[in-house]
């Protein structure tokens, strides 16, 4: 009988947060369709985390232009196809797409403003209308494919889930009872993030409360993203890997540009298990962690995904479906 493991296949379904936001058809349509095609041959499920501000303003545009209209319907349809293939979806909210310009000339839009990145950093008026407006336009985008589809996880915006207490009050009111925010062992404080999971060690969901940091009882679930720490020669063997992909043009099929911060993060050795960071320079690393682990939760960004990304993750699929009986439903790994 083989090995029992749990997997969590977890994206962030946006465009770039910077001064170049890249174009829908390169940022998420076309690598998702990818992804769903992989996780079609092995009978996944996938959680879709939508940038659901970004959505609102581009909802806001389409009425006056075309060309935005025709993407907001084009996304639409796309996660509708991801709902009825047995996908979830998920609200991810980036708070400063409120300060966005949208560039009618490119059909793109322009992130240079930063004050408002961390919900924390928004007032309870404008938290209040993009928590409501957010749960609203996915159930206007879900609903006619799946009626009474329940929205009960949530990604912060570049993991900033803390203080818990500014979330705490949507996550009632809504019914949200899973998040899907905290890299364990990792600190980032700089002029947009800010979180501090350096004293979390969880490799597996647990409960809390009123803090995300402090396992135990409570009525939230936290599914904490996989770490792992990658060595000095795995790290140079990568880089030599990296530099020749850039050569021969494989590279992220995103067309934008990210946002600039000032960072200082805690243990640069350790990074988080997402499929943008996979290479063949690691698969050897991410196929030893799942031997090791009977949790895994996957991140990644549609937008950062190459070919050699995705070709290296089919590899890793292949294997441990061969290897292993795999249960990628989150809802049936609670804990007990």
């Amino acid at each position: 009988m083989r090995p029992e493991k749990n997997i969590l296949f977890t994206f962030d379904y946006e465009l770039f947060l910077g001064p170049k936001s890249g174009s829908i058809a390169k940022c998420v349509i076309e690598p998702t369709e990818k992804l769903l095609d992989i996780f079609k041959i092995h009978k996944t499920h996938a959680i879709f985390f939508v940038d659901t501000t970004w959505l609102i303003r581009l909802k806001e545009v389409a009425k006056l232009h075309p060309t935005a209209k025709k993407d907001f319907l084009t996304v639409a349809y796309q996660l509708q196809n991801i709902i009825t293939s047995g996908h979830y979806v998920f609200p991810h909210i980036h708070p400063h797409w409120l300060d966005a310009n949208y560039l009618s000339d490119t059909n793109q839009w322009q992130l240079n403003t930063y004050s408002k990145y961390r919900f924390h950093n928004i007032n309870t008026e404008q938290r209040d209308e993009l928590f409501t407006e957010s749960i609203n336009l996915l159930k206007e985008l879900i609903e006619p494919v799946k009626q009474n589809y329940i929205i009960d996880g949530y990604r912060a915006g570049g993991w900033s889930i803390q203080p818990f207490e500014d979330f705490a009050p949507y996550f009632e009111r809504y019914g949200i009872k899973y998040d899907f925010s905290v890299l364990p062992g990792k600190k980032n404080i700089s002029n947009v993030q800010q979180f501090d999971f350096s004293d979390i060690t969880a490799k597996a969901p647990y409960s809390f409360s009123t803090d995300v940091a402090v396992q135990g009882t409570g009525a939230f679930v936290e599914f904490p993203i996989s770490t792992i720490k990658v060595s000095s020669l795995t790290r140079l063997f990568n880089k030599i890997v990296l530099k020749y992909l850039w050569r021969t043009n494989d590279r992220y099929s995103g067309d934008g540009h990210s946002i600039a911060s000032e960072t200082s993060e805690s243990d640069p050795q350790r990074e988080m298990l997402a499929i943008e960071l996979l290479t063949i320079a690691k698969l050897r690393l991410y196929n030893n962690f799942l031997a090791r682990n009977n949790f895994i939760q996957f991140i990644a960004h549609p937008k950062m995904l190459s070919r050699h990304n995705i070709s290296t993750f089919e590899r890793f699929m292949k294997k441990a479906f061969a290897l292993y009986t795999i249960e990628t439903d989150f809802k049936k790994m609670l804990p007990k």
